[in-house]
């Protein structure tokens, strides 16, 4: 595979094509490495990815983000040469990103207020921004050359400075955010010179064979912003001010277009870097949604990049690279762009984990050893907590029998899968069938196991993980018969009608109105179909593509939708709501459904929405009668998963991992 070519970029020579980027994980609240931080990188490292670059860390007080690597003092060096040391004798180069964030700066975090280009608020962090002096500029400058000769001194083979995301530099270049009227505003030239003046500077603190990057948004996909025609403009600029490699995402912060949710197709941005790479001479790499060494591979074969980021993937499974060079794909636990541990706790500002892999983050702490003494154990139950403690113990050594009622492993992941967008949780269900097989786990399914069955199993322990159920309507239903759950619509056992009403506004809800509304919509195959034939206008298509053949409300009884999404994909949610035409009425409450729909009630005024079919999604109880039946009967019972609490899918994984480790 081409993934595996080696490659140079600038005086660094590679082993193979896959890097890892900056990413964000809260680790250090004082800026100083710390064991975690490296043991995680330790890990991957050994796992096989050719360059990790580490960020993004701060170049000054001005514009730093929270717990970040600090780089912007000397006082960082001893640490940072540890963390260069032990990350590359693990077997991979490592990068330095230098990072300033301008007017994405939270005055909170500063002490003071932020400093831009022009003083234009930001849609990030609500806050408005003073103009930069030259001094300022001249300062920031400096900040970001002494940052990388410190980085160069620490034993990093390159650093990256970070002109993506919409950053100090994309403020500068970018005539939304720079309405300066000096040398550094105006005009392209104008625009483009803070950038150019960064590179040069670390260019004479580092010398002419240490290896510079730049993290580049290949469009900024922000109205009236820079395209991908102006980014390729201003890489050729770079690439002559001295930058050996662009980095290539796309998107700022504040911008209305998903960057890395499931919406995005896998490797989706490729293009972005294939822009700027024909305007260049220097290695490219693409980013975003790039979960698959398959996919990575076409991205190189069809020339749109020279090495491919994989940033989630290695948090989800920080061996991918070695696995794939082996050809044993099957066995790569792949992100499935959910968000919930990474992208999540970033902007709440807690410390990054991994829904999928339980010991991300926690590689200083926790380890899985074969087990001392092998048990027999029996797990009730297919879902991601019981597939979780079912591999994990068969892995250690012990003797795992799993039931599962029904006739397919997966549980409530399954349905977790329907939903656009999130199609790439399936994956995981594909990595855990893989892993039972390889190590010998018992499956039987149609098994709808009872007390008697149970004890005669005679094992050491049973792992109750049976999942959870739908909350019964609580109101009075005149016709059932209109009445289903989401599951059922998800699963496509029920087709709703053309008027439904989806009760429960949380993310289940969500999705479910989601999927509905989509219902008869045209497809992407045939809006290719229909652009590559001009058979109808673009205006049409977009309508088309947006609108099914359903009319769908949705009702919340709480105000707002969608609060037990993360704060970094609800908005993606509530967009796809707004663009399907779906009818919300939040704060309504369900007094009844007639046999002519639902009737809902606010501030005392009833109203009768007419449906078809009417879809419960109002939340799940946990599915545990077993336990109390058992409890006495057994050598060890656990209730894990959502028959404990139903909760996340990181929760559940999470559960089943620790006690697997634990046995």
């Amino acid at each position: 595979m081409k993934l595996f070519e080696p490659i140079t970029v600038g005086s660094l020579k590679l082993k193979n094509r896959i890097a890892m980027p900056a990413m964000h994980l809260c680790y250090t609240p004082d800026g100083m490495v710390n064991e975690r931080l490296i043991r995680y990188y330790e890990a991957r490292a050994s796992g096989g990815a050719a360059l990790i670059t580490l960020g993004g860390c701060t170049i000054d007080l001005l514009g730093p983000g929270p717990m970040m690597v600090g780089l912007h003092d000397d006082k960082f060096i001893a640490g940072l040469t540890e963390f260069t040391l032990r990350v590359k004798s693990s077997g991979a180069a490592v990068a330095a990103q230098l990072y300033q964030a301008g007017r994405y700066t939270h005055s909170m975090m500063s002490g003071q207020q932020p400093a831009a280009p022009s003083a234009i608020a930001s849609r990030l962090t609500k806050e408005t921004p003073r103009e930069m002096t030259l001094e300022d500029i001249e300062v920031v400058i400096e900040n970001f050359g002494e940052a990388a000769r410190r980085a160069k001194e620490a034993g990093f083979d390159a650093v990256e400075a970070i002109a993506s995301a919409g950053y100090l530099i994309c403020q500068f270049l970018s005539p939304i955010t720079n309405q300066r009227e000096d040398q550094y505003g105006g005009s392209w030239e104008n625009r483009t010179r803070f950038g150019i003046e960064v590179i040069r500077k670390i260019r004479v603190k580092t010398g002419s064979d240490f290896t510079i990057m730049v993290r580049l948004s290949g469009n900024d996909f922000m109205p009236g912003s820079n395209t991908n025609k102006e980014a390729a403009a201003f890489a050729a600029l770079l690439e002559e001010a001295g930058v050996d490699c662009f980095n290539v995402t796309g998107g700022w912060h504040e911008s209305r277009v998903p960057q890395i949710t499931g919406e995005l197709p896998r490797g989706g941005y490729a293009y972005l870097a294939g822009g700027i790479k024909k305007a260049v001479g220097v290695p490219v790499m693409a980013s975003n949604r790039i979960n698959d060494p398959l996919v990575a591979e076409a991205i190189l074969q069809h020339h749109l990049a020279d090495l491919v980021n994989m940033g989630r993937p290695l948090l989800a499974d920080p061996d991918l690279p070695k696995k794939a060079a082996a050809g044993d794909f099957h066995a790569i636990r792949r992100c499935i762009a959910c968000n919930q541990g990474c992208l999540d706790m970033v902007f709440s500002l807690q410390d990054v984990h991994c829904t999928v892999n339980p010991l991300a983050g926690r590689e200083d702490q926790v380890s899985v050893l074969p087990a001392e003494t092998a048990k027999e154990i029996l797990v009730i139950g297919g879902g991601p907590a019981g597939l979780e403690i079912a591999y994990v113990a068969a892995s250690r050594g012990h003797k795992v029998t799993l039931w599962e009622r029904s006739s397919w492993l997966g549980g409530n992941l399954r349905y977790a899968a329907m939903p656009p967008g999130k199609e790439d949780f399936i994956t995981l269900l594909g990595f855990y069938e893989e892993m039972l097989a390889r190590y010998g786990v018992t499956v039987l399914l149609n098994h709808d196991a009872n007390v008697d069955q149970i004890v005669q199993a005679g094992v050491d322990l049973v792992v109750l993980a049976s999942g959870s159920l739908p909350i019964e309507a609580p109101f009075p239903v005149s016709n059932p018969k209109i009445i289903t759950t989401a599951l059922e619509v998800l699963d496509g056992t029920v087709i709703p009608g053309e008027k439904v009403v989806v009760i429960g506004g949380g993310s289940v809800g969500c999705e479910t109105a989601i999927t509905i509304a989509e219902m008869g919509a045209i497809s992407a195959e045939t809006v290719k179909f229909l652009l590559e034939n001009d058979a109808e206008t673009p205006e049409k298509i977009k309508e088309l593509a947006n609108r099914g053949t359903r009319e769908v409300t949705l009702v919340e009884m709480e105000k707002g939708i969608g609060r037990d999404i993360g704060i970094s994909t609800r908005w993606v949610t509530l967009k796809s709501v707004d663009r399907l035409g779906v009818r919300v009425l939040d704060q309504h409450l369900v007094k009844e459904v007639t046999n002519e729909g639902v009737l809902v009630e606010k501030e005392g005024i009833q109203i009768l929405l007419p449906a078809d079919t009417v879809v419960l999604a109002i939340g799940a109880k946990a599915n545990n009668s077993l336990a109390n039946e058992l409890e006495g009967k057994v050598k060890e019972l656990r209730v894990i998963g959502d028959a404990a609490k139903p909760r996340k899918l990181t929760e559940a994984i999470r559960e089943g991992f620790d006690l697997a480790r634990s046995l």
